[in-house]
């Protein structure tokens, strides 16, 4: 790389230094330039405190103990603490406006029509094509530049001490018939309001009337007053900065329903505490026991609690009696069906006698003691013995 540099002619290497130099000066100059022509546009905001700025009417409204504020925000933010939105239309190409989409519009249409009053300064033919807020079409004239003494002020402007303003448009409105016409000389209306909703839409032509160097002509002050007015004791006006490049950027908590925010906020510790809880060991781990098989004895011990339970000896005892009683009576040729006794009678062996009749008394009985059911069984077994060679036991 050195070696190439080496190889580079001097007269070169200061034609490219001067080349970056001259581009670099070019692009300060111009961004420099920009600024200034931009700061000498009028903005109509009520920050700026230059000819062009309404800063004016801002300290105006202050002074006379109104609640006034800058709403630098989407529309999609404005609530019904508002009740008056001062919005002035920016110059066009100002590259410090903020343009409007087509869902602030459509918030903005909604506040007014829910019942908010919107102050609209200027004119945009573009907007009024389209039906936004109904707003009226215009027409220019020639030579219609007024000098503020031949206007019609209407009554509710008169009443409040406006006489004389000083507009300076050629433009007039095309008055639709459900306006009301504020302020109108022989070739138009200049201002007007209409009902939007339950809202309502003050629309002023000449948005220079109110400019720092201007509000104090004539009574432009009163009528300035008068517009920004709240409409409710204690209610907010707001002067709308979004649009002159005031623009407070949201974040999407700020956007999403509040609804929504506490769902995701629940969501966010349960699974926290999920994590926490699985993350975290609160004992000793458990062991499974290792699996052994059941032994003969266990499977005896088992079997006979079941039995135990479903009171098997009872049952067991009756079908052994009965099956016995069965073997001796066809052994001594009477019927199965016979009473006991008189079965018993027919034995001539004593001691086979007193078997059966232990047997069948504790047959007979409600609860068979199981420490008897062994020997009653061997009872049985020995009548069987005995009686066997007449007949085949059954069990």
């Amino acid at each position: 790389m050195r070696e190439r540099l080496r190889g580079l002619p001097l007269r070169d290497i200061a034609l490219l230094a001067v080349a970056i130099a001259l581009i670099t000066t070019f692009n300060l100059l111009g961004a420099h330039n920009g600024e200034e022509q931009a700061q000498s546009l009028d903005s109509y905001s009520s920050y700026d405190a230059a000819s062009g700025g309404y800063r004016a009417w801002y300290e105006l409204l202050q002074r006379e103990k109104i609640g006034v504020e800058r709403f630098e925000q989407r529309p999609a933010f404005l609530d019904r603490k508002l009740d008056t939105l001062v919005w002035s239309e920016p110059i066009e190409f100002d590259p410090r406006q903020t343009s409007n989409t087509k869902a602030d519009i459509r918030a903005l249409q909604d506040w007014v029509k829910a019942g908010g009053r919107f102050v609209y300064l200027g004119h945009d033919e573009n907007a009024a094509k389209q039906g936004v807020l109904k707003l009226p079409r215009t027409k220019a004239l020639k030579n219609a530049k007024d000098d503020g003494k031949n206007l019609t002020i209407a009554a509710e402007l008169s009443s409040e001490g406006v006489g004389r303003v000083a507009f300076d448009t050629n433009l007039r409105w095309k008055a639709p018939k459900r306006a009301t016409v504020l302020v109108a000389d022989a070739a138009g209306p200049l201002a007007l309001s209409y009902s939007y909703g339950k809202g309502q839409v003050v629309a002023v032509l000449d948005e220079t009337a109110f400019e720092n160097t201007r509000i104090a002509r004539a009574d432009n002050a009163r009528l300035a007053f008068v517009l920004a007015n709240p409409r409710r004791a204690g209610a907010l006006v707001a002067f709308d900065e979004a649009a002159h490049g005031y623009l407070v950027p949201e974040t999407w908590w700020q956007i999403m329903p509040r609804p929504l925010l506490i769902a995701l906020a629940i969501a966010v510790v349960a699974l926290v505490v999920a994590f926490t809880g699985a993350a975290i060991r609160l004992g000793p781990p458990l062991t499974p026991p290792a699996r052994t098989d059941a032994t003969s004895a266990e499977f005896i011990d088992s079997l006979a609690a079941l039995f135990e339970r479903g009171r098997a000896a009872t049952k067991a005892l009756e079908e052994v009696a009965r099956s016995t009683t069965r073997i001796v009576a066809v052994a001594l040729g009477v019927p199965d069906d016979a009473p006991p006794a008189s079965i018993a009678k027919r034995i001539e062996a004593p001691d086979l006698r007193d078997a059966y009749l232990e047997l069948v008394a504790a047959a007979d009985a409600p609860k068979v003691e199981e420490s008897r059911l062994v020997g009653l069984v061997a009872c049985a077994q020995r009548l069987r013995k005995g009686f066997a060679t007449h007949a085949r036991p059954r069990y």
